[in-house]
């Protein structure tokens, strides 16, 4: 059964209209797939959900909170996409294909190189208001949900000799991080409130006349903010790519908040960090995995964040930490 199959299926059910055109897939995400429909009444993006993740017993519950908060945030005054509602749904099923449908929105992300001081301004005052905006109830919690990475049970898992070789390489760095992590994330986690989670350069879309809008809200979710200030702030910094400082130290300025009050913040999102790792560590290992298209996902991301965790050291250690 193909993708068109099963997306013409959907719109037909949708009371949608006629698909004009065969649908497109949109490439870019990490995690989901996205495919652009247009029809004789209106274009759409159809976000296919991860079909392991959504495996899981709280992933249903999950992206039907994160519209929930997304819708909020919008009303509110944050600059966002919500997913559409039909008949009271905002996850949409279709031969055991989970999507979320958007309005087509003509904007355009980001490449590191093309981020200038007004946009570092405008994404730090969005994330500023998102931590100030009230979502009513605070039920979820933030405590720490992952463990230590065995590294041990991985490798000889992984079947792309590179991947293999660079774990076994870092994994005792990698364990001493966590180990120096840990602490400073238990120090913050009951002090949270409700984010987006991922507010990086492919999650934010520009129109012609350079204002942002939020999109994928799936990582929706407790935070410390400090935490999500200094991740978020590091990703549109260069990150990887090429650390600018200046563009880190104008997004804390910007976001109102003092680097000295960062280290805490700073070594407790390795975690986050280490988090993604074994995800796509399980998707390199083909545990939790799709097909392989996915596996070699994980397999760059494996190479990817590995890579990120020791630039994020290399660049903002000495800056942070000594930073009195």
């Amino acid at each position: 059964m193909t993708i068109n199959y099963i997306l013409s299926n959907l719109v037909t059910r949708l009371n949608m209209g006629t698909i004009l055109s065969e649908p497109t897939r949109v490439y870019g995400g990490l995690l989901n797939r996205m495919y652009k429909v247009v029809t004789d009444k209106g274009c759409y993006a159809f976000k296919q959900l991860n079909q392991e993740v959504m495996k899981r017993k709280d992933a249903m519950n999950n992206h039907i909170y994160a519209e929930k908060i997304a819708r909020i945030a919008k009303d509110n005054g944050i600059p966002c996409i919500p997913a559409i509602e039909f008949n009271g749904n905002v996850v949409q099923e279709e031969e055991g294909n989970y999507f979320l449908i958007y309005n087509w929105y003509n904007g355009k992300t980001l490449c590191n190189e093309e981020v200038k001081e007004d946009h570092i301004i405008k994404i730090a005052k969005i994330l500023h208001d998102l931590h100030n905006t009230d979502f009513g109830d605070k039920s979820e919690n933030n405590k720490i949900n992952n463990n230590e990475i065995d590294y041990d049970y991985y490798i000889p898992l992984i079947e792309n000799n590179n991947v293999r070789n660079l774990l076994i390489t870092n994994k005792n760095e990698l364990k001493s991080i966590y180990d120096i992590s840990i602490k400073s994330y238990k120090n913050l986690e009951d002090e949270y409130v409700i984010s987006h989670r991922d507010m990086d350069i492919k999650n934010i879309l520009w129109d012609n006349n350079n204002n942002p809008v939020v999109i994928d809200w799936e990582s929706t979710g407790p935070v410390n903010p400090l935490v999500e200030l200094i991740d978020t702030a590091w990703n549109w910094s260069g990150g990887q790519d090429f650390f600018n400082i200046e563009r880190f130290k104008l997004f804390i300025k910007t976001y109102g908040c003092d680097s000295k009050d960062l280290k805490d913040a700073y070594l407790a999102n390795y975690i986050n960090k280490l988090g993604w790792l074994e995800y796509n560590l399980r998707r390199a290992s083909k545990i939790e995995c799709a097909d392989n298209e996915e596996k070699e996902l994980g397999e760059n991301e494996v190479v990817r964040t590995i890579n990120e965790i020791f630039s994020y050291k290399n660049n903002l250690e000495e800056y942070i930490l000594n930073n009195d």
